[in-house]
């Protein structure tokens, strides 16, 4: 019984006790503990739940190899298979070129875009990061953010407050939606990709002006870690210099090149 011995591992990779995994489930911690010592398997109808839970296919869950797939490799396979992450070389925005392109319009169903919020919550949580607000970057940023903070609620039970950039000001003078924002407010800001870092720059330069917040960290998909010529630092390393913050990424240049090779693509 291969799956109880999945099961465990991966409880255990994620940290939580039987009794919170079969809450999860809305079943007993004796259930889940007699998958674990394979007394008993779990009803069919359990397994799409688990393999959602733990963000693995069934026939992962089913015969799961540890050491198969990192959770980068893991989020690089989401990527691909759903058409996002494209393999090719691409010219960004700074005039430099890229051997990838992330086409964040290709997150399209609810399915997608509430597993990137999943991936966003659980690097905030596994990087224990302390804030009060989280706040969605125009365009892209806006439904990760809204995804992520839904996610922070329904998988950590986190009620957290929430505001989206509108980067053009509504008939009322408005440049956000949702929370307004306070002085001393310690802000999460969530968007697709960096690159210079100068475009997140002018955002948050005009954000300071309603409130003088503090970025408590920025969390985005891709880290291309390009460096600015001036000054030879990436642009993840020029935001964290100037707000004396850190910059989070699920995957960066290294984990796609590295899937890359390993797969073969």
């Amino acid at each position: 019984m291969a799956i109880g011995n999945n099961i465990k591992q991966l409880r255990l990779n994620r940290g939580i006790t039987q009794e919170q995994l079969a809450e999860q489930l809305h079943l007993t911690g004796q259930a889940v503990s007699k998958w674990e010592n394979q007394t008993a398997l779990p009803d069919i109808t359990c397994l799409p739940l688990l393999a959602d839970f733990f963000g693995v296919s069934i026939d992962e869950l089913m015969d799961y190899k540890l050491n198969s797939l990192t959770n980068k490799e893991r989020f690089v396979k989401f990527m691909v298979g759903n058409g996002i992450l494209e393999i090719k070389n691409s010219e960004l925005k700074c005039g430099k070129t890229s051997f990838y392109y992330i086409n964040s319009e290709k997150f399209v169903t609810n399915t997608q875009i509430a597993k990137i919020g999943e991936y966003f919550a659980d690097c905030i949580r596994e990087n224990h990061i302390e804030f009060d607000v989280i706040m969605g970057m125009a365009y892209h940023g806006i439904s990760f953010s809204a995804a992520t903070a839904c996610s922070l609620f329904q998988k950590y039970g986190l009620t957290v407050n929430y505001c989206h950039d509108r980067k053009v000001k509504d008939s009322r003078g408005r440049s956000l939606c949702g929370y307004t924002l306070q002085d001393g407010d310690r802000v999460i800001i969530i968007d697709d990709l960096i690159s210079s870092g100068q475009t997140l720059i002018e955002r948050i330069k005009e954000i300071r002006k309603m409130a003088e917040i503090e970025i408590a960290a920025i969390v985005v998909i891709a880290d291309r870690m390009i460096p600015e010529e001036s000054s030879e630092k990436t642009g993840s390393a020029l935001l964290e210099e100037r707000y004396h913050t850190k910059v989070y990424s699920i995957i960066t240049d290294t984990d796609i090149q590295k899937y890359i090779s390993d797969v073969g693509l």
